[in-house]
């Protein structure tokens, strides 16, 4: 081996123990060695941590199939289609209504004690299951209501054009024998509920209405028996 095979010999080995040091000594930079430069402004590590905001689920609303009831032409084979005397509707004065022109008059039977028991229980809620919503008077369709301990028939009279010569009428019939189950007056306008005890019958209404602009006949349950 001559000179200048030694020589290339010791370059290589210091060559190579450089590169050595290098790696071990990440201070030291080399020209082709670049270090990642950290910004001290950029933000901190992302961390991996979820947070999750508790909600309460919203209760969904309540819904009930709302039954509408009609008014017929022609009430054939009805046991009953005529509204009873003037008399029967003006005994006595159940309930007066708020304003200058109207008042009600008293139900059939027993509904003015059973009204004022049950609307006296606030909590509860009455959800509507039948509608008859009509400006004229006739003979409605039979229905009938799902079985309940207790019905209320709630009614709204509209009467903005003749307020003073408005009267309206209804009664509730059994549609097996025509017998009367409940009734009211309303003059003028106004509303009015009554409860009545209810049962699995076949029922239908018997409504005059007299310069009225309108009315609508709720049929509600509680909804604790639905």
């Amino acid at each position: 081996m001559n000179r200048s095979d030694v020589i290339m010999v010791i370059a290589g080995l210091a060559v190579v123990l450089i590169i050595g040091l290098a790696v071990q000594q990440p201070s030291l930079s080399l020209p082709w060695k670049s270090e990642a430069v950290l910004d001290p402004s950029s933000p901190g590590p992302i961390s991996d941590s979820i947070f999750l905001t508790p909600f309460e689920q919203e209760e969904p609303s309540f819904s009930y199939p709302v039954s509408t009831i009609q008014l017929v032409d022609n009430p054939f084979g009805y046991p009953r289609a005529y509204m009873p005397g003037t008399g029967s509707f003006q005994s006595r004065t159940y309930q007066i209504i708020d304003g200058e022109r109207y008042e009600v008059f008293p139900l059939f039977g027993s509904a003015p004690y059973t009204t004022a028991q049950i609307e006296a229980i606030a909590t509860i809620e009455w959800i509507t299951v039948g509608l008859l919503e009509q400006r004229r008077g006739g003979v409605s369709t039979i229905f009938s209501i799902p079985e309940t301990p207790f019905l209320r028939i709630r009614t709204e009279v509209t009467a903005d054009r003749f307020p003073g010569q408005a009267q309206f009428r209804y009664v509730l019939c059994d549609a097996e024998t025509g017998s009367i189950l409940d009734g009211g007056e309303v003059i003028g306008r106004g509303s009015m509920r009554s409860v009545l005890v209810s049962s699995k019958k076949e029922m239908y209404f018997i409504i005059s209405a007299t310069s009225v602009d309108g009315y609508r006949i709720f049929l509600e349950v509680p909804r604790e028996h639905l």
